[in-house]
Formats: C-alpha cells, structure tokens, sequence
C-alpha cells in the first residue's frame, strides 16, 4: 500500500501572499502536479490538518476541486487553522464526524486500517484530547480486534526540541492517549503536521512521522527563547510504503513535478 501524506498548505484562494512572503495557492497546485505525476499512483491520500489558512468554504471548495480529479481517496483531519463546519461542507468524502461533532475517521477500505484523530481547539494555536476524542479512539481500536492501524492527526504528541512550537502541540490528553495506544499494541505509526519540518520519533512505543509542509517550512532552531520562524525552505510531502512484512517505511519528497 502506498500512502501520500500531505499537511500544512495554509491554502489562500485568492493571490493573498501568507505572511507576505508566500504563495501558498500556488504551492498547492506544484503539489497537485507533483502527486499527479508521482510514477505509482498512491492507494490513499492523508492530509494531516492546516488545509485552508483562512478556514473558508471557498478555500476548501478549491482544495477540493485541485484533490478530486486525481482520482485518489483521500482522508483529512483539521489543524488548528481549520475549521470544522466549513470542511464538513465542502469535503463530505474525506472527512466524518463522531456523534460529539469532532472530525475523527475510521477507514476500512485497505488491509491497513487508517483512524483520523481530530485535535483542533477551535480558535486555538494548540492541541488537546478530550474525554469524548479518547472514548472514541479506544472505542474504535477495540473494535478492530488485531487488524494493523495507521493513525494520523494534525498536532504532535511528540517534544520535537522546536519549543516555540513544543509549546503549541498536542497540550492536552497525552499521556490518555499512551495509555490508549498501550493497551492496543495495533499501531503502526502516527502520522502529524503542523511543525513544517520533516521529524521522526517515537510514543507510547509507537513510531511518529511528523510530515513537513507542503508549502513552506519552520526554521530549525533548537534555542528555547527564540519564537518561531517562517522560512522560504521546499514544499515538501511524504510516501508511506506500507505492508505486512516490513510495516511502514516512509520516504521525504519534494513538492516537484516527478520523472
């Protein structure tokens, strides 16, 4: 199975530069060529949170409307730039609500199960896990008995050393989730964003492969007075060759037209 991991667009679908710097709609479109002419097709798309900048319908019609003609599934959670009701609107085929109105995912359709986790604090730069997120979450691994589980989400439960951006992760529900994730020795690996840089660790015994943007970066700083930096760095995705003999081997592509 191969799966393209995509994050953090910030799409603004007007020619409104991001921070005055960065043209981040058409970034999405390099994106869009990138993945189209990818030599194998990916089984699945799993966009990871921070679509739209501004969170608007138009932004996320335009996502959707650049996604759709792949002809590639795709499944996508909220970053905390998003916004729940207008991706229900516009993107009723890759995202799902539980009855708490959180966007959580449950994928059955490929031999890895795939679980969406909705992090967002609405209105807030940080992430948290609820009460009502993790019943969810241990409710539905429960119910997949032994079947191998690829979970993605927007905020890292991670301590990347980035600590103006440490300090606006997933805040709230970690150590439930480990305790979740321990109790259900299924998971194998959690995909994230939101810290524009390609890092790779581990939770709870659980691989964590946190995608870079697919539009700009964060400046590696491990200084801990210093807040963070937007930086003109390469678009960025990644692929995910899964199976069941070597589990998930994941691999850092640039946002270029593929030969």
């Amino acid at each position: 199975m191969l799966i393209a991991h995509i994050t953090d667009t910030h799409f603004l679908e007007d020619t409104t530069k991001l921070a005055d710097q960065f043209e981040t709609g058409a970034a999405f479109e390099r994106l869009i060529d990138s993945l189209r002419n990818q030599p194998v097709t990916p089984d699945l798309i799993l966009f990871s949170g921070d679509l739209g900048e501004r969170a608007t319908n138009a932004e996320y019609a335009a996502i959707a409307a650049g996604l759709r003609p792949l002809g590639i599934a795709v499944r996508a959670v909220p970053g905390n730039h998003d916004k729940r009701a207008p991706m229900l609107e516009e993107l009723p085929d890759m995202v799902a609500a539980t009855k708490d109105g959180h966007l959580c995912i449950l994928e059955t359709g490929f031999d890895l199960r795939i679980i969406g986790l909705d992090t967002i604090v609405e209105g807030h730069p940080h992430g948290a896990l609820c009460p009502q997120r993790l019943a969810w979450l241990d409710a539905t691994l429960s119910g997949l008995s032994d079947q191998p589980v690829l979970m993605f989400m927007h905020h890292p439960p991670i301590k990347t050393g980035l600590r103006a951006m440490d300090d606006i992760s997933l805040i709230e529900g970690g150590p439930e989730l480990a305790e979740i994730l321990l109790r259900h020795a299924k998971v194998q690996a959690i995909l994230c964003g939101h810290m524009h840089r390609a890092i790779q660790g581990v939770f709870a015994g659980v691989p964590v492969r946190v995608a870079p943007s697919a539009s700009h970066q964060i400046a590696f700083d491990l200084r801990t007075d210093q807040p963070y930096r937007l930086v003109n760095e390469p678009g960025q995705y990644m692929m995910h060759v899964w199976n069941r003999e070597n589990g998930l081997i994941s691999h850092t592509v640039p946002v270029t037209n593929a030969n």
